[in-house]
Order: C-alpha cells, then sequence, then structure tokens
C-alpha cells in the first residue's frame, strides 16, 4: 500500500474565526494507517451546523488546530485489524470526528472501528455527492424517529425547523415504509423554501412567524401533534411543546438559533402529561443502524434526498459563509475529487 506523505486538508487553526480564516492546505501530513482504525481515501463530506458552531468557538475543550468534519464517505484504505478491505465503500460519523481527532474535511482520515459503516453497496445511480449527504443527517433523523420519539405509523409528527437538513430528513423519513406516518406538518421562516418542505413529504407546511402551536393544532383537530421535533431550538420549545397532544413526545435535537438556554418552566410547559426527551447522533450504533436500507430508499426514490449544493474540499470556507447565512434548504456537500 502506498500513500502520499502529504495531502489536501481544511485545517481550523483556532477559534472563533470567520468562514474565510479556515486554511485550504495541500501539504497537511496523511495519517498512517493504525491498528483498531480505518484508513480512508474521503471522497466526500456533508457539512454540519456543529462544525460551524466549533469554529465560532462554542465547542470547549477542542484543541487546535484542527481539521473539522463529524463525517464523510470514502474508500477503505487500510481496515487497521478489521472486516473492512481495501476499496470498500463506507460512511464515517461522529466518535469524535473533528473534534477529539481530525475529521472529514481532509483527503484521507483516520476513524476508529466503532465509527466506521459496514460495506455500502452504493446504487448506480447514487454518486459520492449523493452519498455523502446522507450518513450524518438521515442516521440522526433515523435515531431521533425511531430511539427517541418511538415513532408509529399511527402517529402525527409535528418537525420545527422543517428546512434544516435534519428536519427534511426526518419528514421524508417519517413518510417511507421505515415508518408509515400519515401526517407530518413541517415549519418553515422562508416563504420561498415551502415548496422544498412539500417535496420531503410533509403533508401540512406552516410558516413560521414566531409561534407556531396554534395552527399545529388547528391541522390536528384541535388536538396537537403525537410526536414532535425540535430543531429551533430552546427559544422555540415553550410553543412547541404547546403544539403537543396531552400525552405527547416530543424530542430535542439541535439548535438551529445558536442559542442554547432559555427560560423553560416545565411545570406549565408539559402539563398534563407531556414528555421531553433529545437526541444526540453520538449515541448511534453505525454499525448496526439502518444505513443501507435508506441508501438503496434513496437510490429507488422512496426516500427524497434534499442535497441543496456541492463544493469542492477548497471551497469550504465558502460552503460555510453559504451555511451560516442560512441559504441552504438541505444538506450542503463537499467532495474531495
Amino acid at each position: 500500500m502506498s500513500l502520499p506523505r502529504t495531502m489536501r486538508a481544511v485545517v481550523c487553526p483556532n477559534v472563533p474565526i470567520s468562514p474565510t480564516e479556515l486554511v485550504y492546505t495541500t501539504t497537511h501530513p496523511t495519517p498512517q494507517p493504525k491498528a483498531g482504525h480505518v484508513l480512508i481515501r474521503v471522497k466526500g463530506f456533508g457539512l454540519n451546523r456543529s462544525e460551524l458552531y466549533t469554529r465560532q468557538g462554542q465547542s470547549p475543550g477542542l484543541v487546535f488546530p484542527r481539521v473539522l468534519g463529524i463525517e464523510c464517505v470514502g474508500l477503505v484504505k487500510d481496515a487497521g485489524g478489521g472486516k473492512w478491505k481495501e476499496g470498500d465503500v463506507v460512511a464515517a460519523i461522529m466518535g469524535g470526528m473533528g473534534r477529539q481527532f481530525d475529521g472529514g474535511y481532509a483527503e484521507y482520515t483516520l476513524i476508529p472501528h466503532k465509527s466506521v459503516s459496514p460495506p455500502i453497496n452504493l446504487p448506480q445511480n447514487i454518486g459520492w455527492d449523493t452519498f455523502a449527504a446522507i450518513p450524518e443527517t438521515f442516521m440522526t433523523a433515523w435515531g431521533t424517529l425511531h430511539n427517541a420519539l418511538k415513532l408509529k405509523s399511527s402517529d402525527s409528527l409535528f418537525i420545527h425547523g422543517g428546512t434544516s437538513s435534519a428536519g427534511l430528513a426526518c419528514a421524508t423519513l417519517a413518510k417511507s415504509s421505515l415508518f408509515n406516518v400519515s401526517t407530518v406538518i413541517s415549519t418553515t421562516r422562508a416563504q420561498s423554501k415551502i415548496p422544498a418542505v412539500q417535496k420531503s413529504g410533509a403533508d401540512h407546511v406552516i410558516l413560521d412567524t414566531g409561534s407556531v402551536s396554534a395552527e399545529v393544532k388547528k391541522l390536528t383537530g384541535g388536538v396537537g401533534a403525537n410526536k414532535a421535533v425540535e430543531l429551533v431550538g430552546p427559544p422555540a420549545l415553550e410553543d412547541s411543546c404547546a403544539a403537543l397532544a396531552p400525552d405527547g413526545v416530543i424530542a430535542v435535537v439541535g439548535s438551529l438559533t445558536g442559542v442554547w438556554k432559555s427560560e423553560f418552566d416545565p411545570m406549565v410547559s408539559l402539563a398534563p402529561s407531556k414528555h421531553l426527551t433529545m437526541f444526540g447522533s453520538g449515541t448511534i450504533d453505525i454499525s448496526t443502524a439502518p444505513l443501507q436500507q435508506i441508501v438503496d430508499a434513496v437510490g429507488n426514490g422512496e426516500i427524497k434526498l434534499s442535497l441543496d449544493k456541492v463544493f469542492d474540499i477548497a471551497e469550504v470556507g465558502e460552503a460555510h459563509v453559504y451555511m451560516e447565512a442560512n441559504s441552504a434548504a438541505g444538506k450542503v456537500v463537499c467532495l474531495v475529487n
């Protein structure tokens, strides 16, 4: 096996910095094979808000410089004693990627076995850009619906933050054969993004002007939604709880607002017997999660993939600008050709 001595990578030198201060280099040292780790030749990676927050200095305890990126897709170069073989198509997510060790914003990355998927068979109509848009987003969406909410086909689902990549993924997964939910209600703050939310499978789209609970109640015959996904964040939690049915469950997944704390009175917001939980993608076991099933469903058109824009690895700074401006309606991806 031959490896180049140096590689392309995007380095975050310190924090907080602007997107244009991310450093694209062609001379970053290439990681070397290591037992218990998979060396991946990265072909693409999705961008995530957690990487934006890290660059802004909101991820405490990290050591810089650091190659960011909590996910990637690519080809196995060395299995590090694992079950993979050279050339296998894989995805990797979380497990400390881009935080405790260098992540996916690079030509090669070295990932512990536990964070790497089994070999994936890509349908002929799925390229690296499409595949790169799936792992973190759809694993988060699946984990939220399956693990946190225990979603059933008889449930009505409310998604607050419906134009985020996770929100769009939750909608299309909920409508797929994995869950078969009959009613999905999603929100967007932009009139122009309503078609994207409808395309994802949402039955009803609410234009979010600051309070949406009354409209959710109206769409559910005054009862409220049985299950809810909160992506907007703590400032919206009280209103989202008000949109729940009396015994409903809401899962907090992220904060599109970037605000992580707010005044919240559970005695009022969760009465009479509503339930509040959360989901983090770090709990996903990618070795048993249905990634192949989701990839196949994207390939056959059952699951609608919302791939908004594709950049080159050298354009990561521009991609961060685009993401930070909330310009996307779906996933932003970078390719490493």
